[in-house]
């Protein structure tokens, strides 16, 4: 499942922005030819975000015609 690299990538990425304050909420943009599900990406980040400051934030997700896993935006608590 190449969901689960992605997803540790893009979380390592939000913590990285987060500086250790709490991450409510975390948009991305995942491309229709890409073949990643949308499921899968959320279960991957909730299984890595635990003991992190994103552990509980909100998945959001958009499609677009690209073919990446892209970070739009982040809500901090």
């Amino acid at each position: 499942m190449h969901e689960a690299g992605l997803t540790l990538e893009m979380l390592e990425l939000v913590c990285e922005k987060a500086a250790g304050r709490r991450v409510a909420r975390v948009i991305l943009e995942i491309g229709e030819p890409s073949a990643l599900l949308p499921d899968a990406v959320r279960f991957c980040f909730e299984l890595c975000s635990e003991g992190t400051p994103a552990e509980g934030a909100r998945l959001e997700f958009r499609r677009t015609a690209g073919e990446e896993l892209k970070l739009v935006a982040m809500e901090l608590a």
